[in-house]
């Protein structure tokens, strides 16, 4: 008769008053949800970029792009280049 080793329960193994998991963090956090339309032929540098990304590290890189492209601390710096929106502020400005 064969003897085989049977090793102990995985919940003895483990504490079971240990804690799972990331630690509670010390600081705010903010939410901010984006939703990009993408288009085909006038945004493929950024379907590029997002398609080799995983979906859980897509925040991640976006946070480092934005990081890396020295966006503007002030609030409304950021400089109008849309076509609509020049055209719209000629009209209601101009």
């Amino acid at each position: 008769m064969e003897t085989f080793a049977i090793s102990e329960p995985q919940s003895k193994k483990l504490n079971v008053h240990s804690k799972r998991g990331r630690p509670k963090l010390d600081c705010k956090v903010h939410q901010i949800r984006f939703t990009l339309s993408l288009r085909e032929g006038e945004d493929d540098d950024l379907i590029f970029f997002f398609s080799d990304i995983p979906e859980r590290r897509r925040a991640a890189a976006l946070k480092a792009a934005l990081r890396a492209g020295g966006i503007s601390l002030k609030a409304g710096s950021v400089p109008i280049t849309d076509d609509l929106d020049l055209t719209i502020q000629g009209l209601v400005f101009g």
